[in-house]
């Protein structure tokens, strides 16, 4: 049987974001250094590695769970529901006060806008109802030169739906400017590009994860209602 090389270790960890760090291979359960995706350094033989990328840090780490599975109300604590401005693909997330519990993307598969926009209401109807909500965060929408007017009357037209859903329900419900929840996040960047490359680091610095763009704004948008509604909230009592 011909000895494994470096290189076609390297190959199949790719896909998964993993390296090789190790420069020799000298059988299946010699202990080898690897690089997860996370980039946590990863101490482990070929053999097991090759069955299982598992990484004891990413393994201890609560934001690498499943975050779309619904969990219980943290007492004293009010649920924000934040959602990325989208009409495809919208990444939400879930904060119990200052705490991230839950995370995701909702891809719509109506192709009529209408539809489309209909999909997406039921959609947070149910969110609203399986997580029990307290609080949804709307992103602004932002136009922009590149965007087209027509894909911003398609997010006007959204984002009418769904404040009239939260008056509807009688829920509570905050629209965040794009340029207000980014800084108060701290993203840089000058580009659109820049910034949500920049969020999604920022997310990756508070949790240890990496997640899509989309996810990251949500969550970006979800601290920034959490964190102004415990400003009020203190003030409030205070009084």
């Amino acid at each position: 049987m011909a000895k494994i090389k470096i290189e076609a270790i390297a190959e199949e960890l790719a896909p998964d974001g993993w390296k090789v760090l190790s420069t020799d291979y000298q059988n299946l359960d010699t202990e080898m250094e690897f690089l997860c995706a996370e980039g946590h350094k990863v101490y482990a033989p070929w053999k097991k590695i090759r069955s299982k990328r598992e990484c004891p840090v990413c393994k201890q780490n609560q934001f690498k769970q499943n975050m779309s599975i619904i969990k219980p109300k943290m007492k004293g604590e009010n649920r924000v529901l934040a959602l990325d401005q989208a009409t495809h693909i919208t990444g939400y997330s879930i904060f119990d006060g200052p705490n991230l519990v839950g995370y995701g993307t909702f891809e719509a598969k109506e192709t009529e806008e209408d539809k489309r926009i209909h999909e997406i209401r039921l959609w947070l109807i149910s969110m609203i109802e399986n997580w029990k909500c307290d609080v949804i965060g709307i992103e602004g929408i932002q136009y922009q030169q590149t965007m087209g007017v027509t894909t911003f009357e398609t997010l006007a037209r959204l984002q009418g739906v769904l404040i009239d859903l939260c008056v509807e329900l009688g829920i509570q419900y905050v629209l965040c400017p794009t340029n207000t929840w980014r800084a108060h996040c701290g993203v840089k960047g000058r580009t659109r590009t820049d910034k949500k490359r920049s969020m999604q680091l920022l997310v990756k610095e508070w949790y240890d994860v990496t997640v899509s763009d989309d996810i990251a704004d949500a969550v970006g948008i979800g601290k920034y209602v959490t964190d102004t509604n415990q400003q009020k909230t203190k003030i409030i009592n205070w009084e």
